[in-house]
């Protein structure tokens, strides 16, 4: 591995971009400790980002951007076109896991619960809605941002006027008081599961990243007919997309029921990250992680 060489991919132009700098920073900490051969890349500029990375002429691409355009298939098609090899899954995974509407649909008709919800794209469209409380989410958004939960109408339509203004389409789905768990997974094994466990309000943007205050509890107490299902529901919507390398999927559990809310494709690796919480848990430092995932994207044919 000391002779691969690495290009560290992230930054890029979405909402997410700061988010993708931090992980990104964290992975080129820890290629700087492995003695892995790396550069990086931002494509912000395209033009430029294209001739540089074909001119270094990696051995594989470490993809770190978050959100549109370096989560929804897009660079990984360029990836593609160049010939490259790049961690994480490939355009089409990458594409429909990005669409939250659209894996929700996938997920239903594979046997695995998730909330009722309808997609809008105006405000008018909310009439086909009546239950509360809501929760509202752009279709094709990261990390919770543009997420809210809605008490009654009128805070639906501020909710999904705000949704709109981030995304064409909006989800408006059905809020499941329960417990959230998540559930990673590494090169197609599942990780230790972990809890979220939000003091005020919910997991979002704030709790998410910026608040010390959010609770992750590894390896929570769960019925292991419970825990058994909630890890063959991630790992079935990630093999029925079609995913690779690293994922995240997120569920609400209500009387020992799963709900599966979404799935990420690249998931975060910033000191609030969820996916190396889980390795960790699992055995696997921050360090062999990032070795994992390079060595997961090079044995791919």
């Amino acid at each position: 591995m000391n002779k691969t060489k690495v290009a560290l991919v992230y930054g890029g132009k979405s909402s997410e971009r700061e988010i993708s700098i931090k992980s990104g920073t964290a992975v080129k900490k820890a290629l700087e400790r492995l003695n892995i051969p790396f550069k990086v890349f931002d494509p912000a500029d395209t033009e430029k980002f294209i001739k540089e990375i074909t001119a270094y002429r990696p051995d594989v691409v470490f993809n770190m951007l978050h959100g549109k355009g370096g989560e929804d298939g897009s660079i990984q098609g360029l990836f593609e076109i160049l010939g490259l090899k790049y961690t994480g899954s490939p355009v089409k995974a990458s594409a429909v896991a990005m669409d939250k509407s659209f894996t929700k649909e996938i997920a239903r008709c594979s046997g695995i619960k998730t909330p009722q919800w309808i997609t809008v794209e105006k405000v008018e469209d909310i009439k086909k809605w009546d239950r509360y409380p809501a929760v509202v989410k752009p279709n094709t958004e990261g990390s919770s941002i543009g997420v809210e939960i809605a008490n009654d109408k009128k805070q639906l339509i501020n909710a999904v006027e705000k949704a709109i203004s981030l995304d064409s389409k909006v989800i408006i789905e059905e809020f499941i008081d329960g417990r959230e768990i998540t559930i990673g997974i590494l090169n197609g094994k599942v990780l230790e599961p972990i809890e979220i466990v939000v003091k005020e309000g919910f997991y979002d943007f704030q709790n998410k990243y910026l608040s010390d205050k959010t609770e992750y509890i590894i390896s929570p107490s769960l019925d292991e007919k419970v825990r058994r299902d909630l890890e063959n529901s991630a790992l079935k919507i990630y093999r029925t997309l079609g995913c690779k390398g690293t994922a995240r999927a997120d569920f609400m559990l209500k009387d020992d029921t799963a709900y599966f809310l979404e799935i990420n494709t690249i998931p975060g690796m910033t000191d609030h990250s969820l996916l190396p919480k889980a390795a960790e848990a699992s055995g696997i430092g921050f360090d062999e992680l990032v070795l994992k995932i390079l060595e997961g994207a090079l044995n791919e044919k």
